[in-house]
């Protein structure tokens, strides 16, 4: 896939840490033209030419939330969605740990579908920075999804229960920012949910600069448990466990990604032409590469 975002871009170039602001910065790969940054103090890993706001917020256009990805919200049923199972699992085990019923923020909603899950539970609401994704989430789903951040509202003393970002720390361009935001609108022991790759996963030291999560300037910033447990801590969050879950996805969604790897690889274009061509690239398969992390944690 393919990004409107240049090196003739106004980027911002990173030079001190965001997790513990140490200055001590070391090269840690390149991957085509961008460049990514080692803390050698909290060992986080981060791009170090961060494309503007406006580029970012190009990046999730309809294309993005249609092509391959794991939540497309047209050509098949909702109950055949992969994104709506792992939500369904989600959801039964965020209920197990933490409380039932309650107020749900759900940060980077996308197009509303674990929202929806939740919305049978919780008084349900989502933000994405994605003004298409937010509207195929109302009008297809029905639920309340908004345009914009978290900082674009004032919660006032209106604190959420349960706050879930699924695969969306790695996105933001300042995540301390954002897990300090957190902070001030959940409430005293209310439960923080969020999943994100691993750095330091056994994928990721066999794949390098091949590794599936490893796409600038999609991803942003690249945790191991070391270093998301130490973001939020600083916040005032317990840890309460962190899981290796495998998830559905279809075949559609795991050839587009190989093509976006391997994108002059002839075998893989021709295995993608066959999944359109006899239409099984809507078929789920359960999948774990132990590379991506859910961190539970609690407000102390």
């Amino acid at each position: 896939m393919s990004y409107n975002v240049s090196k003739d871009s106004n980027l911002l170039n990173y030079s001190k840490c965001n997790i513990c602001q140490s200055e001590d910065i070391d090269n840690f790969l390149k991957k085509n033209y961008w460049e990514f940054g080692y803390c050698r103090n909290c060992g986080i890993v981060f791009l170090k030419n961060i494309p503007s706001d406006e580029d970012i917020k190009n990046i999730y256009n309809n294309f993005y939330f249609k092509d391959g990805q794991k939540f497309p919200t047209e050509g098949f049923k909702l109950d055949n969605n992969p994104a709506y199972i792992n939500a369904k699992k989600r959801l039964k085990i965020i209920r197990e740990i933490g409380p039932e019923r309650g107020r749900l923020l759900d940060i980077g909603c996308g197009t509303g579908i674990f929202l929806k899950i939740a919305s049978f539970f919780y008084e349900s609401i989502g933000f994405d920075i994605s003004r298409c994704a937010t509207e195929l989430a109302v009008k297809n789903l029905g639920v309340k999804a908004i345009c914009g951040t978290i900082f674009d509202i004032d919660f006032r003393s209106q604190l959420f229960d349960v706050i879930t970002m699924w695969d969306v720390i790695e996105h933001l361009k300042d995540p301390n920012n954002y897990i300090e935001k957190v902070s001030q609108i959940i409430r005293p022991g209310g439960l923080l949910v969020l999943s994100t790759g691993n750095i330091k996963s056994l994928m990721f030291r066999i794949q390098k600069k091949n590794w599936h999560l490893l796409t600038p300037p999609q991803h942003l910033f690249y945790f191991s448990p070391q270093t998301i447990s130490v973001l939020l801590k600083n916040h005032g969050f317990k840890i309460i466990k962190i899981s290796y879950n495998g998830q559905y996805t279809n075949v559609g969604y795991i050839v587009n990604k190989l093509k976006q790897l391997h994108n002059k690889n002839k075998l893989i274009r021709l295995i993608d032409l066959i999944i359109k061509t006899t239409k099984i690239n809507s078929l789920n398969i359960y999948l774990n590469l132990y590379d991506v992390m859910t961190i539970y944690a609690k407000k102390i």
